[in-house]
This record gives structure tokens, C-alpha cells and sequence, in this order.
């Protein structure tokens, strides 16, 4: 009987353990969405898209960095993002926003910021 006992307590404990790993699992999944939808979330989410040239600012006192940022199907929305920035910022061919949308300032508050440039191979053709 007391065998039983011991695999019914440990089974129910496994079962909590999952949930609990599940649930935070499922809050830590930012999943990409289009300027209109980041704009209505509340929660974290990515925006994918390019710069606007020429609408990056930097403050070097306050560590901050604000951009338009332009989706493929040409919506726009000023990123915010606190933090240094990227190195190869000027170069990127995408960049993908992590944050939420701040409604009452009208900006994309990024908490990170995914930087992709252009590869040295890309045009390469048999090793040239």
C-alpha cells in the first residue's frame, strides 16, 4: 500500500513540475507580428523590418537609440531601444525588434535588438 502511495505523490509531482515548465515555456515565446498587430499587443513581441534612412539618433549621454523602423508592406513605427548601439547598425539589411509597444508615448520600446547584415559571400560564385 505504501508503494502505491509513493507513486501517486511522485506522479502528481511530475505533473505539477511539467505544468510549471510548460506555463514558463509558453511566456517566454515572443512571436514575430506585422507593425499593425505590435502596436495592439500588450505583451513582448518581434517586428521584423529596415531602417529608415536617415532617421536614426543616438544619445551618447542617455545611451539611447531611436529609429523608424518599415516592415515589408511598408507600415512604419519609431523604435526605442535602451542600450548601446549596434556596431554594425548602419550596415543591416534587417533588423528585428524585441519589446512592447508603448501606447501613450506612440513608440516601440525594444528591450533587444537583432542586428542582420549582409554576408562577405553573398555574390560569391564558385569561389571567386
Amino acid at each position: 500500500m505504501k508503494l502505491k502511495k509513493a507513486h501517486i505523490i511522485g506522479g502528481i509531482v511530475i505533473v505539477l513540475a511539467m505544468g510549471l515548465a510548460f506555463n514558463a515555456f509558453q511566456s517566454a515565446l515572443t512571436p514575430y507580428v506585422t507593425v499593425a498587430e505590435a502596436m495592439a499587443h500588450e505583451r513582448s513581441v518581434q517586428v521584423a523590418g529596415m531602417t529608415v534612412k536617415g532617421s536614426d539618433q543616438y544619445d551618447l549621454d542617455t545611451n539611447k537609440l531611436v529609429f523608424t523602423l518599415r516592415e515589408d508592406g511598408g507600415a512604419k513605427m519609431v523604435v526605442e531601444y535602451d542600450g548601446p548601439r549596434p556596431g554594425n547598425f548602419d550596415d543591416a539589411t534587417k533588423i528585428v525588434a524585441i519589446g512592447c509597444y508603448a501606447k501613450k508615448k506612440a513608440v516601440f520600446e525594444a528591450s533587444e535588438l537583432l542586428v542582420k547584415c549582409p554576408t562577405k559571400y553573398e555574390g560569391r560564385v564558385n569561389g571567386e
